[in-house]
């Protein structure tokens, strides 16, 4: 009984560790946490703005709305199904930009990778 009990609090601990930390992803440097998919990427966060909004247009979502200024900006729109997706940019050093993605309310990993590899795409054909 009391070998059980010490297992169930163990497998608690557990699971409550792995809400608090997020889950990690396969690509290195981004973090899943609670529906936010978060990465650096190679820019200023202006050009990371304009590169998330052509992102979003490449996947043609709607309403589209970028602000970038040297040191954040921030880009929202929605899918078909009338989902929010922000993408909120801030400085992280010499021409490194941080991007966390949210689409929805619980997230959406698929949609978040392919809007970075948009960001990518984009910045890299300014280069």
């Amino acid at each position: 009984m009391k070998s059980g009990m010490i297992a169930f609090g163990a497998l608690c601990v557990g699971l409550l560790l792995m809400n608090i930390t997020g889950c990690g992803t396969s690509q290195p440097g981004t973090s899943d946490t609670l529906g936010s998919y978060s990465t650096n990427v190679n820019g200023a966060p202006d050009k990371v703005a304009k590169a998330a909004e052509q992102a979003c247009e490449d996947l043609k979502l709607s309403d589209i709305v970028a602000n970038g200024t040297k040191v954040d900006g921030k880009v929202t729109a929605k899918n078909a199904q009338g989902d929010t997706v922000t993408i909120n940019i801030e400085q992280a050093g010499d021409n490194i930009s941080k991007v966390s993605i949210r689409v929805g309310t619980t997230g959406d990993d698929a949609v978040s990778k392919q809007l970075i590899d948009g960001i990518n795409k984009h910045l890299a054909s300014w280069l």
